[in-house]
């Protein structure tokens, strides 16, 4: 009885952890690190890598800039080739298309014929268990015969 009572207490407890969790306080003060790692203050040692560090990041955006105006001269010629793959895939897909309404078209004609040879054959059936020889003598029919 004891330990039934303390699983329910650690159930309930697990239970309500999450909800204890959603009622706190979102605009309460958060503590400090004990460590604050300076990532979002200025600090010297900032100052002393950008100092280190700007030109290399000035000729990088410099040679980047440059790129991009040579970007823009054979844009022009991607553009182009860009159009032109972009009309042989809408060909392209234009004749698959019609090759798969092509092969629809087939398929609904089978099972069309199908259907009719499988009726021809139930009818056949009824009249072999009427008793009608010659119905059951017939082979059954050739679904190629009702394409």
């Amino acid at each position: 009885m004891r330990t039934k009572l303390i699983a329910a207490v650690l159930a309930g407890v697990a239970l309500l952890t999450p909800a204890i969790a959603q009622t706190a306080d979102p605009h309460a003060a958060h503590q400090e690190l004990a460590q604050d790692r300076g990532y979002d203050k200025p600090t010297a040692r900032a100052d002393a890598v950008n100092a280190k560090e700007g030109p290399v990041t000035d000729a990088l955006n410099a040679r980047a800039g440059a790129s991009a105006s040579a970007t823009a001269a054979t844009s022009e010629a991607d553009r182009a080739q860009y159009d032109l793959d972009r009309q042989a895939y809408l060909e392209a897909l234009v004749r698959h298309d019609a090759a798969v309404d092509r092969t629809d078209a087939r398929y609904m004609r089978q099972q069309r014929a199908y259907a009719d040879a499988m009726s021809v054959w139930r009818i056949q059936v009824q009249a072999c268990k009427k008793g009608h020889q010659r119905a059951c003598d017939m082979p059954p029919p050739n679904v190629s015969d009702y394409y």
